[in-house]
């Protein structure tokens, strides 16, 4: 029991010391605490279930509408993107008059046994910088990824390493270009350019965050048909049909952005993997272990959970079958 008392004592500390900051700070004080305390879970999780993640951080990016002061102490009123309303309290208002487009961090109170209705702020920021800033970081990084792999192939060209089909070199380039084709011939009406953006992110985005390309295309295939601009009666929204609440807790701020949207299904994927089946590399997964993370995918964690693996649900079965079915296609495998 004292170990478990002296582990928790640091973190209440972190929470308490940067807890309610009424003005917005800077965009790098922002990340920097948002890194340490953010929850990875989607807010529709969080909504379903709020009495399980008391003391937990998550992000609203809106609009402050207004604010309201009473006997009981200061609030905001945020109207977040798709994503409804919130009110949030704080110890002092901002000096600055809304509108005001905000990022917040903000901590579930001991309120909110059954819904969001007790939240604390713990830190902002402007929204229009931190979208600067991501979108600076996604180009960055879209651009390291290529550069090293283009530099690990260049390296292996003097192993002489040849293709089992055709007994040819495949350079990243060649790679990429193969992809594009592919994506081409699933959605005719992409242009040259899209295509090109999308299969890159397929495969960079694969490779950084350890997911087999072929996974990703068959995902996105599944659930949009290389479609950019698909939404669902849901409000899914692009090609790997993110909902708006679990966009915005992957750091996405415009899930029809080809790029964004890729990055954030990516990373969403790999979460699954993460959180369902202890975070195996790639090379270790089994079929039963893709399956529980891709119905966490169209499900939800928590609903896997509960029935400890896929669901009974007929539109989740049938979804894992899809994309494992693709998926096995893809990969040539019967």
């Amino acid at each position: 029991m004292r170990l478990r008392l002296i582990l928790i004592i640091p973190l209440l500390i972190l929470v308490s010391s940067a807890a309610f900051a009424d003005e917005p700070m800077s965009v790098k004080e922002y990340l920097s605490l948002r890194k340490k305390l953010l929850t990875k879970l989607p807010l529709s999780t969080l909504r379903a279930d709020s009495g399980s993640y008391i003391g937990k951080v998550f992000e609203i990016r809106g609009t402050v509408s207004g604010y309201s002061e009473n006997s009981s102490g200061s609030s905001l009123i945020i109207t977040a993107r798709n994503n409804g309303s919130f009110i949030v309290s704080t110890d002092r208002l901002p000096s600055e008059n809304p509108p005001l487009e905000l990022a917040c961090l903000v901590r579930i109170g001991d309120g909110s046994t059954h819904s969001l209705s007790d939240l604390r702020l713990v830190a902002c920021t402007y929204d229009i910088d931190l979208k600067r800033r991501e979108q600076a970081t996604n180009k960055d990084e879209e651009t390291k990824i290529v550069k090293a792999e283009a530099a690990r192939v260049k390296a292996t060209k003097s192993d002489k390493k040849k293709d089992k089909q055709d007994g040819k070199q495949v350079t990243y380039e060649e790679f990429v270009a193969a992809y594009k084709n592919a994506i081409k011939s699933f959605n005719k009406k992409l242009s040259e350019a899209q295509a090109d953006k999308i299969a890159r992110s397929v495969v960079g985005f694969g490779l950084k965050y350890q997911v087999d390309p072929r996974l990703v295309c068959a995902v996105i295939l599944a659930e949009s048909h290389f479609r950019i601009d698909a939404t669902s009666r849901c409000g899914a929204q692009g090609l790997g049909q993110l909902m708006p609440g679990t966009a915005a807790g992957l750091g996405v701020n415009n899930a029809y952005d080809p790029v964004e949207n890729i990055y954030g299904s990516v990373r969403y994927i790999r979460s699954m993997i993460d959180r369902m089946v202890g975070g195996k590399a790639w090379s270790e997964l089994t079929w039963n272990d893709l399956a529980i993370a891709l119905a966490a995918y169209n499900a939800g964690p928590g609903a896997v959970k509960k029935h400890g693996g896929v669901p009974p649900y007929k539109e989740t079965q049938n979804y894992v079958r899809r994309v494992v079915s693709i998926y096995k296609q893809l990969c040539g495998v019967k």
